[in-house]
C-alpha cells in the first residue's frame, strides 16, 4: 500500500502526503492529522507516522512607530535584552504612527496566536488605539503599553513622569533667574504633551509667574516642527531667556534654528530638553536635559508581560524615575 492510496483516501496530492511523512511541520495541522490517520489505518510503516509537534515558545510581539527615533531604539534595546534573558522569541512590527498599520499588526498578532504584546501606540490617536486594545482583550492576549498611555482606560504599562519632570526642570530655570520661558510641546491630542505642559504651567504658577499663551508652541514632536517653531520664537523682538523642548527630535530642530541665527546655546539662550540627546549633541552644545532610564523601560515591559503569562492579575503600572542634568 503506497502513498498514492493514502493521497486518494485523504483527498490530497501525493506531494502533500510526502511532506506529511517527511517534513510534517510544513503541513497544516488538520491536513497532517487526516493523512497520518489514514496512513496508520493502512499500516503504512515505511515512514514514522508518529509526529510530535515542536514545543512552541511564548513568542511576543513588539509594535512601535519606528526605530529611527533614538528614544524608541533605546526602548527596543531594553526589550531585546530582557526577552533574551527570559527566553522569549520576539517579532517586531513598525507602524510609522499610522493607525491602519497598527491595526494590521494587531490582526497579524491575533492570527499567529502570539502570546503577548508590547505596544507603543500611534501618536495622538487615542481613540484608534482603544480599538487595538479592545481587539487584544477580546482575544485574551495580554499586553503592556510603553510611553503612550490611554486616558480613557486603565492599562498595564511603563510610563514617563511627564508632569513632575517638567515641573522640576522649569523650577530649576526659574530659580536660576530665567523668567521668560517658552515651551515647545506636542499637539493638543497628545496625552504626554498635555501632561508636560501641565508641569510647565504648574511651575510658573508656583513662582507667581503668569503663563503666557504667546510662550506656548504646539508641534508634532518632530525635528521639523522644532525647527520651524524655534525660528518663529526667534523672530520676536524680545525672544525668551530659555526654551523648553518636550521631545528629543524637537530639540534637534531647536539647535538648528538657534545656530541659523548665529546664537550660542547656553550663552545667548538656554535650551532644556525633556529627553537626553545623542552624545554628539551633548558634547557640542550646552544643553540641559532630563534623563530617563529608557532602556530600562523596555526591560520592565518584558518583565511585566512575563508576569502576566504566569498568572499575575490586575494592573501592573510603573512610572520610571528621572534625573535632571542642569
Amino acid at each position: 500500500m503506497g502513498i498514492r492510496k493514502i493521497a486518494e483516501l485523504a483527498k490530497v496530492s501525493t506531494a502533500t502526503v510526502s511532506r506529511v511523512l517527511n517534513t510534517p511541520e510544513l503541513v497544516k495541522e488538520h491536513t497532517r492529522n487526516r493523512v497520518l490517520k489514514i496512513a496508520q489505518e493502512l499500516e503504512y510503516n515505511k515512514y514514522n507516522t508518529s509526529y510530535i509537534p515542536p514545543v512552541k515558545k511564548d513568542e511576543i510581539a513588539v509594535i512601535m512607530p519606528d526605530v529611527v527615533n533614538s528614544f524608541f531604539a533605546r526602548i527596543l534595546e531594553g526589550i531585546v535584552k530582557q526577552a533574551k534573558i527570559l527566553d522569549l522569541p520576539m517579532n517586531l512590527y513598525l507602524t510609522h504612527d499610522v493607525c491602519e498599520d497598527e491595526l494590521d499588526a494587531i490582526n497579524k498578532v491575533i492570527e499567529k496566536q502570539t502570546k503577548g504584546v508590547i505596544l507603543i501606540r500611534s501618536r495622538n490617536k487615542e481613540n484608534e488605539a482603544s480599538q487595538s486594545i479592545l481587539k487584544l482583550n477580546k482575544n485574551n492576549i495580554p499586553f503592556v503599553l510603553i510611553d503612550r498611555d490611554i486616558s480613557s482606560s486603565d492599562n498595564s504599562g511603563v510610563f514617563l513622569s511627564n508632569a513632575n519632570a517638567v515641573y522640576d526642570a522649569v523650577t530649576l530655570l526659574i530659580d536660576d533667574g530665567f523668567k521668560n520661558i517658552s515651551i515647545i510641546a506636542g499637539s493638543k491630542e497628545s496625552l504626554n504633551s498635555n501632561q508636560r505642559l501641565d508641569g510647565y504651567k504648574e511651575a510658573l504658577n508656583k513662582h507667581n509667574i503668569i503663563s503666557q499663551e504667546s510662550n506656548i508652541y504646539r508641534g508634532d514632536f518632530s525635528m521639523q516642527s522644532g525647527l520651524e517653531l524655534t525660528r518663529e520664537i526667534l523672530k520676536k523682538k524680545v525672544f525668551p531667556d530659555a526654551i523648553f523642548s518636550c521631545a528629543n527630535e524637537i530639540t534637534v530642530g531647536c539647535l538648528k534654528a538657534i545656530s541659523e541665527h548665529g546664537l550660542r546655546v547656553g550663552k545667548d539662550i538656554k535650551l532644556f530638553s525633556f529627553n537626553k540627546l545623542d552624545a554628539s549633541y551633548l558634547s557640542n552644545f550646552d544643553i540641559s536635559y532630563v534623563e530617563h532610564p529608557v532602556e530600562s523601560m523596555g526591560e520592565k515591559s518584558v518583565t511585566i508581560l512575563k508576569n502576566k503569562f504566569v498568572g499575575t492579575k490586575g494592573l501592573i503600572r510603573e512610572i520610571v524615575n528621572y534625573k535632571i542634568h542642569y
